[in-house]
């Protein structure tokens, strides 16, 4: 308790001894938030000066400098053009910028001067200001993404949005890369751009949204395929993973046997044809019913007509049992016949069989056309010289 009441008291007496003094202090002062600045070139060098009136008349403050290197320059600059002196109001701050400019072949070293500010009477203030010439901040890149797994088919296209920040000292030029699965391919373009781009210059300090679009290779199995997006400039590298889930999908066909598209029928009569179901795709087909759009009066029916589960890669054979109308003339008609998945969507194949006449109906035609010319004869010679 005792300890606790000496440290109130020693705060109490700082209050209100040592706080009065700044509160009673009167001149002028000169800051800037950097005073100590490391460069790499000898571009010009720009130091932001706060200068500000204490307790004084209003009054012109006049600006200088000293100490400066041989062959270096400056200048004060305030409200768009060149100034040599402010005026500094009571308890007031005013802004000027100080532009220094390094000779052209300035060697690597740490040079010191110093900002005079001068007002009237006694009034003065001097800042200290130091440039390392030859210091140079390291390039660092940043690389990440919001959504790093996307999900899709095979035939998708995956499109990842990766932020490329430059958190270097200077403009930097950047190649982008994509380490991706053999057959996979990637390209680059900015945001809302339509331009595929490989490499991007980059100011210090900004940072720029890329579209990366990843195609995988057809006929790709189900499954995660890791990626990495890497960012590359001379002297520095950044890079994010990211991955793609594909997701099975299942693909139809259906077809004769041999890949065969055609066949051919006696009208009246039924036809039993040998069918291939096929699911070339990389997912299981589930609930694959079979159906068919035939001529008028024609009839299909399919042995089994549902296959409940076809697995990726694998074929099945269906009967589909095809009877022509009975009144069909001899010639080509075109048969649709269809399979319809859960999974896999409607697939249709179009047959065409060639459809003949019974041969009985061609005896008995060969029979009346024989009678016909008999009774033509018979005709002829019956009544033919009359």
């Amino acid at each position: 308790m005792k300890r606790n009441n000496r440290m109130f008291g020693l705060l109490l007496i700082f209050m209100v001894v040592v706080m009065p003094l700044f509160a009673d202090y009167e001149g002028l002062s000169i800051s800037t938030n950097y005073p100590s600045l490391n460069v790499s070139s000898t571009d010009m060098i720009t130091f932001d000066l706060k200068v500000k009136n204490y307790n004084l008349a209003p009054q012109r403050v006049n600006l200088s400098l000293t100490g400066l290197p041989s062959g270096w320059e400056y200048q004060f600059v305030g409200g768009g053009g060149l100034v040599n002196a402010v005026f500094a109001e009571p308890e007031s701050t005013s802004n000027v910028q100080l532009w220094v400019i390094p000779e052209a072949t300035g060697k690597e070293a740490t040079y010191n001067f110093s900002v005079h500010a001068k007002g009237e009477e006694d009034a003065s203030f001097t800042l200290p200001l130091t440039i390392t010439m030859g210091r140079k901040l390291p390039q660092r890149l940043a690389l990440d993404t919001e959504l790093p797994i996307i999900k899709g088919d095979p035939s998708s296209d995956f499109t990842f949005n990766v932020t490329l920040r430059n958190n270097s000292a200077a403009e930097t030029l950047i190649d982008l890369y994509a380490d991706v699965p053999q057959g996979f391919s990637a390209s680059f373009k900015e945001q809302y751009g339509s331009k595929t781009l490989n490499t991007l210059s980059l100011n210090a300090g900004s940072s720029k949204t890329i579209q990366v679009t990843v195609s995988p290779s057809s006929g790709i199995a189900e499954g995660n395929y890791p990626i990495t997006i890497t960012a590359r400039s001379s002297g520095a590298e950044a890079s994010v993973p990211v991955t793609l889930e594909v997701q099975g999908q299942a693909k139809l066909s259906l077809t004769g046997q041999g890949g065969l598209l055609s066949a051919s029928a006696v009208a009246g009569k039924e036809k039993v044809l040998d069918l291939e179901l096929e699911n070339s795709g990389s997912a299981e087909a589930t609930h694959i019913e079979l159906s068919s759009y035939t001529p008028s009066n024609w009839t299909v029916s399919y042995e089994p007509s549902v296959v409940e589960s076809l697995p990726a890669g694998e074929k099945v054979t269906v009967k589909a049992t095809v009877k022509p109308s009975s009144e069909a003339l001899t010639g080509d008609y075109s048969l649709t016949l269809r399979a319809n998945s859960k999974n896999a969507g409607n697939i249709s194949e179009k047959f065409r069989i060639t459809v003949r006449t019974s041969s009985l109906w061609g005896i008995v035609s060969v029979g009346i056309i024989a009678a016909a010319a008999v009774l033509l004869v018979f005709a002829v010679k019956k009544f033919g010289r009359r």
